[in-house]
């Protein structure tokens, strides 16, 4: 392969829709560095189709050939033994704890606790990963960050119309949602089937993990005079984007 090291413009470039973007080289400082990801022709070395490739200049003048991960996916597990001891109920043992994170594109979306056989949760985890990979509200590869996307997102929860309210359970793989068109949530079925509609204060807004399958995440029409919450624009976009994402 010649000819690809200094100003080099595929042809047949896709350029046209909303741009993706990967990291093309390694975190410096914890900043990401990022370029856009689309593509395009191969070079004439090259009988495929099309490649994928990178911008690395940022400006469009020259773009790599992009092989590597389109989403960062960093895990991790820790496995620990604590001693507990209850003079009261006579006990003293060591029990096995430990704890797990899920970042994607260096955001943390997910953590759990491990059992006593952490290996066989990997399986659980790595199906966890792939599915928070394909949520319907979040494209990891937008310099949006998840946090913004889900902001103020129109939902459904069960059969209520919804909005995301807050995104500070994000690192546990979770969001708030407030009802719209109502003061608070109905009662679940457990609820009402022991004549028990449960505290108003609990309905008001609802913690849910993001994978839960009675939320669903396509809302788009309105509920009576609702705000439109949802973060737009550039100036909401520099408000609500964490430290560490590079250009």
């Amino acid at each position: 392969m010649t000819g690809r090291n200094d100003s080099y413009v595929p042809d047949r470039l896709l350029t046209s829709g909303t741009p993706h973007f990967v990291e093309i080289a390694p975190m410096r400082g914890g900043v990401r560095v990022l370029g856009r990801e689309t593509i395009g022709a191969p070079d004439g070395d090259n009988r495929d189709q099309h490649w994928r490739w990178a911008d690395v200049s940022g400006d469009g003048s020259h773009w790599s050939r992009f092989d590597g991960h389109h989403v960062q996916v960093d895990i991790d597990f820790h496995t620990a033994n604590r001693r507990e001891v209850n003079a009261w109920k006579g006990r003293d043992e060591i029990r096995a704890e430990g704890t797990w994170t899920l970042a994607l594109a260096r955001q943390q979306c997910w953590e759990g606790f491990l059992r006593r056989d952490p290996l066989d949760q990997l399986i659980e985890i790595r199906h966890i990963a792939q599915r928070m990979l394909d949520h319907d509200a979040i494209d990891w590869r937008l310099k949006t960050t998840a946090a913004d996307q889900l902001m103020g997102r129109r939902v459904y929860y069960d059969r209520t119309p919804a909005v995301v309210s807050s995104v500070s359970v994000l690192d546990q793989g979770c969001v708030m949602l407030r009802p719209v068109g109502v003061d608070v949530f109905p009662p679940s079925i457990y609820n009402l089937d022991h004549d028990d509609e449960g505290d108003p204060f609990d309905r008001a807004e609802v913690k849910v993990e993001l994978l839960y399958e009675r939320v669903w995440w396509w809302r788009d029409k309105p509920a009576g005079d609702e705000e439109d919450l949802r973060r737009r624009g550039p100036e909401a976009e520099k408000q609500a984007s964490p430290e560490g994402i590079e250009p």
